[in-house]
């Protein structure tokens, strides 16, 4: 009896062991990002989302909500500031891209960064609006964004962390990528994330910085200001797609919305010097809290006119046009598009990346807690003890 009870301690302490070591796996949910390097070249560093062939839940077209966070360093998106109207959202940095290449489709949108601000963009197909932000983002800290459209009145707005920070009227109506549309230009019916989806030039470069935790919704979900999310998003019933960037390695980044239709797994596109996008453990979870500021303003800006560059036939955005596909008395454009080397989207699987590619190695796992380490070390040095105390009892 005496030999149970001094070997009881050492016993719960091992217990306690084995049930504390599985919940800490060295890392949670919100520990990755990805880093993008502005490198967006022949089709890499950038992630690809299929749209069509089948439909996918995350091609929004009426009212949507793209919101995301966002960490880019001074001076690594050098695109020139904003101009509002047309498509000059293209100009950017480019963010998110789901533009299309001529007219059969519905519509279009895409969002970037312009010196330093963001800019959003709408295309219904006939015309096209840009809207302009004011705050600076680009100053190496994260920042919360969203972008919202409403279809029945083309309402169109951007927040910077849970602020107002510019709203317009924008075109009105469908505005997602055509069911079972022909095209001839393989990056279509994707929507990029961190590239210009085409290659179309310099002129529209790529954004270099850090993305986390996206979600896109087919509701306006915010109108006034609103708390920033202080963890990673849950699903609801009006998201339609969502990456947490959690996987830490691999291709595939992973749809967990769980919407109807669903999921719309994304793939890495990984290449370019230095490559990327590769897996980073700076998020928005792991920076220490500072002090509320209110973002720098510019003055608000007017609509400047647009210096006419021709009539281009059956273009639909401001994205260069093929010499072949302009109007005679169209001056040729200064870059022809050199299409993205995405695959047929009927040959992309939803499990696995469409050409695997070589991806920067995630940093190590964190071990486990300190303490953790401790506990361990006395349990065993407890069950040495009662181990010898057996012994001696034995000998006498």
């Amino acid at each position: 009896m005496h030999r149970l009870t001094l070997l009881r301690v050492p016993l719960l302490t091992l217990a306690l062991l084995l049930a504390l070591i599985p919940a800490y796996p060295g890392r949670a949910q919100g520990d990755f990002s990805l880093h993008f390097y502005g490198t967006g070249r022949d089709g890499v560093d950038r992630v690809v989302i299929p749209l069509d062939a089948p439909p996918r839940p995350v091609d929004v077209g009426g009212d949507f909500t793209v919101e995301f966070w966002l960490k880019a360093l001074p001076g690594e998106n050098a695109a020139p500031p904003c101009i509002p109207g047309g498509d000059t959202w293209i100009n950017g940095n480019i963010v998110f891209d789901r533009d299309v290449y001529f007219a059969g489709d519905y519509g279009d949108y895409g969002i970037s960064l312009a010196g330093g601000r963001l800019a959003f963009g709408v295309n219904n197909g006939a015309e096209g609006t840009t809207l302009c932000g004011r705050a600076e983002v680009t100053d190496g800290r994260w920042h919360h964004l969203a972008v919202t459209r409403s279809a029945a009145n083309g309402a169109l707005a951007i927040f910077v962390d849970g602020r107002l920070d510019a709203s317009g009227d924008g075109p009105t109506g469908d505005v997602s990528y055509r069911n079972g549309r022909a095209t001839q230009y393989p990056a279509d019916p994707f929507l990029v994330i961190g590239a210009e989806k085409h290659d179309a030039g310099p002129e529209y470069p790529s954004f270099r910085g850090w993305i986390d935790e996206v979600r896109i919704s087919r509701v306006v979900r915010y109108r006034d200001t609103f708390t920033l999310p202080s963890a990673p998003f849950t699903p609801d019933p009006d998201t339609v797609a969502l990456y947490h960037f959690d996987e830490g390695a691999g291709t595939v980044v992973y749809d967990t919305s769980g919407a109807p239709g669903g999921p719309s797994n994304g793939f890495l596109r990984v290449g370019g010097s230095p490559p990327g996008p590769e897996w980073s453990n700076d998020t928005p979870w792991r920076i220490a809290a500072e002090p509320t500021t209110a973002p720098t303003l510019l003055p608000a800006s007017t609509a400047l006119p647009m210096p006419s560059l021709g009539v281009i036939a059956v273009a639909e955005t401001s994205t260069p046009v093929p010499a072949e596909a302009a109007s005679p008395n169209a001056p040729a454009p200064s870059v022809a598009p050199v299409i993205t080397a995405v695959p047929a989207t009927q040959d992309m699987p939803t499990a696995a990346p469409v050409i695997p590619s070589p991806v920067a190695a995630p940093p190590a796992s964190a071990g486990p807690p300190l303490w953790l380490a401790g506990v361990a070390a006395i349990g065993l040095l407890l069950a040495g003890i009662g181990l010898a105390l057996m012994l001696r009892q034995n000998k006498q």
